[in-house]
């Protein structure tokens, strides 16, 4: 990705090493460039511990070059069935500008986030792991375009000179929380590899491509949906030609729904220029007379003035396209920090609509560029860069802006200044509407953003392992946080809790001194419910002050009277965690367009609240089948240690299923949680043996949306 500007403004600069470390990598290419840093190097640690607690029969993902895209298929790839996204894409509610963060917000600008998601490793790119200290996106309300950005060597390539793919996927469990959430998600294509580039556009005598073909047919398979192209080479003039053809073709074929994202690289000559805007050099790898190409554009981002983005509205329209569809321009975040060269003010002007849509590289950074990131005590200061990244730099979606700015000077030297200076960010909140899939009943969230450091089941602690899986992912608050005081004092804070859950790793936890003088309004999650009758609202809690009674109330914003909640008391303080049971009977013909929660005491004090689950249920709850056919796969004892790896699988049934648990039955009848997922399959990377047991009977159990479980369904790993 350039960092600067069209070549014909002078040379490529300011390349940063880390945002092509996976992408060009050892791939056998070496590429000078003129600015500060110069050619592209691996990092040691990439080439001196290249697997880092990879257990010896991990599946991890890898990259795909001509011979291997051709001859794709799932049976010969010998991990993909571990590598599926099973979950479909959600359909977003209607935008409603009254409860809308900034009512004044138009909704049309969509947003692309370009990011990597296997933490830009080689060979450790997994679905999950046993880890907590690791980047999971918890923002995924401001994301319509998911795109992955990473390189990956080919199955079978050597560790110490591995050559990379043309092609990686996205990790499976980002295209689940992405969809869970209603945005798209996109594998990458990236240019230069090793190799002769015209082995990909190999043409078949009926005018078919292989390759396209089989982009189409993995996609399908590993359930995301489409690609974003970044040629960034000087390409032969009639390998770019053929590349148009069968981009073409690819758009033809694809599915409803298909998108392709081409990054603003070569001319339809092949010639490497950076327009910066969509123009007529450009257009056609979008639209080449009347024939569709690729869906949208993405920007480079050289941009010291709007005409460039003026530009590109011109064009789309003169093409009779929609400029929110196709293009979106770009900011570097990557390299840039909460300081990028250019302002963000040019595509979203104050007082007027956006002009395009909007593309961000390298909002990893805020936890890619922490210095302490590995470190699990070190969360909370990532979740912070996070939360100032997406909400602004209160921490707070309906107070955003920079409070502090120095515009760059005309040239960008490829050099980062202030970098970590949130105050010269405004949030991404700032310019793009917040988004929903909260449309239905059920809904039941536990706050759970993917990983922890132990995992709960029922309130009790039944694993005391870290882990990461961004695929079980709840639907996060669409206000993080949205907070207000009833009175003088500060509202209390929100942030999510790790060490107590009612299920999955985390909880949401308001805590703080509370008094008379600051009850506190937390405002949740933006839905569309409409209540017909016997549907109820639910929520798990534990609470704990010091100073007198104190209460919870859960709050609904009704469609047709959004100025206010209508609070309903939950209950008082209890100990151990809480279910209180609310019927919305009386608002049967409304729709609850909001969801929150106060807390108020009358005495000052401090005060504890950990929510644990919040459920909106409709009518009687089904109980789902028990899984049918749960096998142990494989399982590969480690030597001397007393576990093992193990493979299981089931019959997957997408009907009336949320995800599946994996438990572990204990001698004391107890269950330790071993795994949870949505899909057929299931790799346990280490089950320890107990004492001297002959046998480990493994449980699986299918959640329907409302939560309710089915019967288990046994399994049994054999020590001997």
């Amino acid at each position: 990705m350039d960092r600067k500007g069209s070549s014909s403004k002078g040379s490529k600069g300011g390349v940063d090493r880390r945002a092509f470390l996976g992408m060009l990598g050892a791939a056998g290419v070496t590429i000078g460039l003129a600015g500060p840093v110069g050619p592209f190097a691996l990092p040691a640690h990439a080439a001196d511990d290249p697997a880092p607690g990879r257990a010896p029969h991990q599946p991890y993902l890898h990259g795909y070059n001509a011979a291997s895209l051709k001859s794709w298929s799932p049976e010969s790839d010998r991990y993909a069935k571990y590598f599926r996204s099973r979950v479909p894409l959600a359909t977003r509610i209607a935008p409603f500008a009254a409860t809308q963060a900034d009512p004044e917000l138009a909704t049309g600008a969509q947003l692309m986030n370009l990011s990597y998601d296997y933490d830009n490793s080689f060979f450790t790119a997994y679905k999950y792991n046993d880890v907590f200290a690791r980047r999971l996106l918890r923002f995924w309300q401001y994301t319509d375009l998911y795109g992955s950005w990473h390189g990956m060597p080919v199955d079978g390539s050597p560790t110490d000179e591995p050559e990379h793919g043309l092609i990686n996927l996205p990790n499976p469990a980002y295209t689940d929380a992405a969809h869970r959430n209603g945005a798209k998600s996109l594998g990458c294509w990236f240019w230069p590899r090793s190799g002769e580039f015209a082995d990909y556009l190999e043409q078949r005598a009926d005018g078919g491509f292989p390759v396209a073909d089989k982009l189409i047919e993995m996609a399908g398979y590993f359930g995301f949906d489409g690609y974003f192209i970044n040629q960034e080479a000087e390409t032969a003039p009639a390998d770019a030609a053929k590349l148009m053809e069968m981009l073409k073709y690819l758009r033809a074929q694809a599915p409803e729904g298909f998108h392709v994202q081409w990054y603003d690289t070569i001319m339809v000559n092949g010639k490497l220029d950076y327009q910066n805007q969509l123009n007529d050099s450009n257009a056609p790898w979008i639209q080449d007379g009347k024939t569709p190409v690729n869906n949208s554009l993405f920007a480079n981002y050289w941009m010291p003035d709007d005409a460039q983005v003026e530009k590109s509205v011109e064009t789309a329209k003169k093409l009779g396209l929609d400029p929110y569809e196709a293009v979106f321009h770009g900011t570097e975040n990557e390299k840039y920090g909460y300081n990028p060269p250019y302002d963000t003010r040019l595509v979203f002007p104050e007082g007027k609509p956006a002009r395009t849509s909007w593309a961000l590289f390298g909002s990893h950074f805020a936890w890619d560029r922490y210095p302490d990131r590995e470190n699990p005590d070190a969360q909370p200061a990532v979740f912070q860069r996070e939360r100032r990244y997406w909400s602004g730099p209160n921490e707070d979606p309906t107070r955003t802006g920079r409070t502090e700015y120095v515009p760059w000077p005309h040239e960008d030297d490829g050099k980062p200044r202030d970098a970590d200076n949130h105050k010269k960010w405004d949030g991404v909140a700032r310019y793009i509407t917040e988004r929903s899939v909260i449309g239905a009943f059920p809904f039941v969230t536990r706050f759970n953003t993917g990983h922890g450091r132990a995992f709960f089941l029922d309130g009790k602690r039944a694993s005391d392992r870290e882990w990461n899986n961004a695929s079980i992912q709840d639907i996060l608050p669409t206000w993080q946080f949205w907070t207000r005081s009833g009175g003088s004092g500060e509202p209390l804070p929100v942030d999510y809790d790790y060490t107590r859950a009612h299920d999955g790793g985390s909880s949401l936890r308001i805590a703080g001194e509370l008094g008379p003088e600051n009850p506190t309004t937390v405002r949740l999650f933006k839905t569309a419910l409409r209540v017909t009758g016997g549907e109820r609202l639910s929520v798990t809690f534990l609470t704990g002050h010091d100073g007198g009674d104190s209460g919870l109330d859960v709050g609904l914003i009704l469609a047709d009277d959004p100025e206010r909640f209508v609070w309903l008391p939950a209950g008082r303080t209890a100990r151990g965690w809480t279910t209180a049971t609310l019927g919305l009977d009386a608002f049967a013909g409304r729709t609850v367009a909001a969801v929150g929660v106060r807390v108020a005491a009358a005495k000052r004090g401090q005060y504890a609240l950990n929510i644990g689950e919040l459920a909106l249920l409709g009518g009687a709850a089904e109980r789902p089948a028990a899984p049918a056919g749960f096998t142990v796969d494989a399982a590969h004892l480690a030597e001397g240690s007393g576990s093992a790896e193990v493979f299981l699988s089931w019959r997957f049934s997408a009907q009336g299923v949320w995800y599946y648990d994996l438990h572990r039955e204990l001698s004391d009848g107890g269950l330790e949680a071993v795994g949870r997922i949505y899909d057929e399959v299931y790799y346990v990377k280490s089950l320890a043996r107990s004492g001297g047991e002959p046998t480990t009977r493994l449980r699986l159990v299918a959640v329907a949306p409302d939560g309710t479980r089915s019967a288990p369904a046994t399994a049994e790993v054999r020590w001997a």
